[in-house]
């Protein structure tokens, strides 16, 4: 592209299949909702969409149920969208009637890093582009 830097085409989001067991979740997930959806990958034998993971200390930012469902259904491999969560494209709020009514990104990483895990359902990340699905079959996950 004439007259574009390399530092403009730098990917900010990478699609990586990541080791499930180096993810790290900074929320609970809901049993009835994990349930369902556990029963859905395993129906349908695919993950529609990957999870959202921060680059640095690979904690979960969007996609807890898909995680844990995965890592049920005894998966070791897991999609991940894998970002800079310091990018400015990341926008963080919480969910309407979230138990805290803001968190900070920093938090975030502190209770994904720490295990100390929030409410389900507590932090919201928004981007500037959604993320396409990107189907992935399960037993290509095992």
């Amino acid at each position: 592209m004439p007259g574009v830097g390399a530092e403009e085409l730098r990917v900010r989001v990478v699609l990586e299949v990541l080791e499930i067991d180096v993810l790290r979740p900074h929320e609970r997930t809901r049993d009835e909702l994990l349930a369902q959806l556990t029963e859905e990958i395993r129906r349908d034998g695919v993950l529609k969409l990957p999870v959202l993971v921060e680059r640095e200390h690979h904690v979960i930012l969007d996609g807890h149920h898909r995680y844990e469902a995965l890592r049920r259904l005894g998966c070791r491999r897991i999609p991940a969208y894998v970002v800079d969560y310091a990018s400015e494209e990341i926008a963080l709020t919480t969910w309407p009637g979230a138990i805290v009514a803001r968190v900070t990104k920093a938090e975030v990483v502190a209770h994904g890093v720490k295990g100390d895990l929030f409410p389900p359902k507590t932090t919201r990340h928004l981007l500037k582009e959604k993320l396409p699905e990107s189907p992935v079959r399960l037993k290509d996950l095992m």
